[in-house]
């Protein structure tokens, strides 16, 4: 079998930007037979922490909350994106503390992501948070309105095998939290 073999990016200019949420990439691209793309484009957005939380009795922290990108309400989980400075662990820590109130006793990672791998997206940085117990109040500080849920682990099994989880990042952290995550 012939090994792959990258593309070669010859050219690259940005079409549009509004820091930090998004921007726009236009690339003239080489291909490995030697063909010439003139315009691919790829669209850059923010890496993000991800939490699948379980409590110290079992149950799993979800939130129900309006998503504008999708334009319903979603069940899923605490995440949010990485300030400048901290790794995708510490993100992880203080968006659970913001959007919940709780902080993990032990957090394993779940590995790294890259949604739409064709226009790049972003980068979930998935994580198992064992212990969580509540600490504060919620205070997100934005835009979302939130109903925290705790659900047992059929619950949650039963929202995937349903389709529930509308976000695929939502969908995927639970799957692989399951795996990890000793019945």
């Amino acid at each position: 079998m012939e090994k792959l073999r990258l593309w070669k990016t010859l050219a690259s200019r940005e079409v549009y930007a509004s820091p930090p949420w998004i921007q726009v990439i236009d690339d003239r691209v080489e291909l490995p037979d030697g063909r010439i793309v003139e315009s691919f484009h790829r669209v850059l957005l923010p890496d993000y922490s991800m939490l699948f939380p379980v409590l110290a009795d079992g149950r799993v922290l979800a939130i129900r909350s309006y998503r504008h990108g999708a334009g319903e309400i979603v069940t899923g989980f605490p995440g949010g994106g990485i300030d400048k400075g901290e790794t995708p662990e510490q993100a992880a820590r203080r968006e659970l503390l913001e959007e919940t109130g709780h902080s993990p006793e032990r957090l394993v990672p779940l590995g790294s992501y890259i949604s739409g791998a064709n226009v790049r997206g972003s980068k979930c940085h998935m994580f198992l948070a064992f212990g969580c117990l509540q600490v504060a109040e919620p205070d997100s500080g934005d835009l979302e309105e939130q109903e925290i849920l705790k659900l047992e682990r059929d619950e949650i099994e039963r929202l995937l095998r349903e389709n529930r989880f509308h976000v695929v990042a939502h969908a995927a952290i639970a799957a692989r939290a399951l795996l990890e995550w000793p019945a």
